[in-house]
């Protein structure tokens, strides 16, 4: 098979690190694949980890025209909808896989009629359609048309939003699909006090960790508000956060303006989150909404007892180590859930079923069936 994935850019958000996984561990002897990226990423760990696995990538960006900042963002904005059907035309996969708002460029392409195009929707539909946003909203019409028109097939994170796209959609067949994680990798992560060493993180005290890109949906402000109760209580407790995004800054703002200056960490663009998981005590993710978080998943591999938002399905709880907490409670309510936790004697984590090698093979399979099944109707 020629297998093009369509995303925007190797940030090491969830969906990013879902399909870097994917393409380490494509079966390259038996499939041609290439990632198209819409941006080139600066200092991004991943381009890194795919080149020096072979795998070949094509940035749009990389094509864009004019060194005058003002002009080539006018004029770039509409020239990557003519690059990227360039590229896909050129290309000709037998499978067009896509991830996040892309599908009208996908539409504008129009790729040859033997490509099957499949589209996997990492989080909460009405917030990746939300229709009082333009360019969401135009995305929208696109995936519609390439439903309609092209035959675009689904594919989801667990059985309620399976039903939700289904509804959406008018379809049937949508596949449900687990988020992989690298399971040996996370189980043959660096010793906590090695990787603490490293980062300058004291052995005995209590680290708070969270892993996400910092925007509004993932709820930091909220969960420095938690820290900053668990560190009155416990003046040692620490903070390690891993991710990068807009809301970076102002986070580090609030952590400063609360008296936590040097009771935190922040780190972006890494590639070793096993290594940084084994450095955290627990794992606390407040998000607003969520598809199935990759980093709620990793740490429970990793046995971190993780306090979690009601937001979050519950098709992410693969263990007995997540305790479900309501947004409405105000943050004292997870400081004494945090704080009072006993581990279970028994941890039972169901970490067989999201290896990402075994995903990535079903991934493969069903790429395989669905074209054999277009070619017998067809015939």
């Amino acid at each position: 098979m020629r297998v093009m994935h369509l995303i925007h850019g190797l940030n090491t958000g969830g969906a990013e690190t879902l399909v870097k996984n994917y393409f380490l561990n494509f079966d390259k002897s038996k499939n041609d694949v290439v990632l198209l990226c819409m941006y080139h990423i600066n200092e991004s760990p991943y381009e890194d980890v795919l080149r020096k696995a072979g795998v070949r990538i094509i940035f749009v960006e990389d094509f864009f025209l004019f060194s005058n900042k003002r002009i080539a963002r006018k004029f770039n904005r509409l020239y990557k909808y003519f690059l990227i059907r360039r590229i896909v035309r050129k290309e000709s996969p037998d499978i067009l896989h896509t991830h996040m708002s892309v599908n009208s460029y996908v539409r504008f392409a129009n790729p040859k009629k033997s490509t099957t195009i499949f589209h996997t929707i990492h989080t909460n539909p009405k917030a990746l359609w939300d229709c009082s946003k333009k360019g969401r909203a135009r995305d929208l019409i696109a995936t519609r048309w390439l439903v309609k028109h092209r035959d675009m097939r689904f594919i989801v994170l667990h059985e309620k939003m399976r039903k939700e796209i289904n509804e959406m959609f008018g379809r049937n067949d949508t596949i449900v699909l687990d988020n992989g994680v690298d399971v040996e990798k996370i189980n043959n992560a660096k010793n906590s006090k090695i990787i603490r060493k490293e980062l300058g993180i004291p052995e005995d005290i209590l680290v708070l960790g969270h892993i996400g890109r910092f925007s509004k949906v993932k709820n930091q402000e909220f969960l420095v508000d938690v820290f900053k109760e668990v560190h009155k209580k416990n003046g040692k407790a620490f903070l390690l956060m891993v991710g990068d995004g807009p809301d970076k800054a102002k986070i580090a703002k609030k952590l400063n303006s609360s008296g936590l200056e040097g009771c935190y960490l922040i780190l972006s663009n890494r590639s070793d989150i096993s290594d940084l998981l084994s450095a955290m005590d627990v794992f606390v993710f407040p998000s607003l909404y969520e598809g199935l978080p990759l980093s709620l998943i990793e740490a429970q591999i990793a046995r971190k007892p993780c306090f979690v938002s009601d937001r979050v399905d519950e098709s992410a709880t693969i263990s007995n180590l997540v305790t479900g907490l309501p947004l409405k409670n105000d943050a004292s309510k997870w400081v004494e859930a945090i704080l009072s936790y006993e581990k279970p004697k028994k941890v039972v984590v169901d970490e067989k079923e999201w290896d990402i090698k075994k995903i990535t093979k079903r991934l493969e399979q069903i790429y395989l069936d669905t074209l054999a099944g277009r070619q017998n109707g067809k015939k």
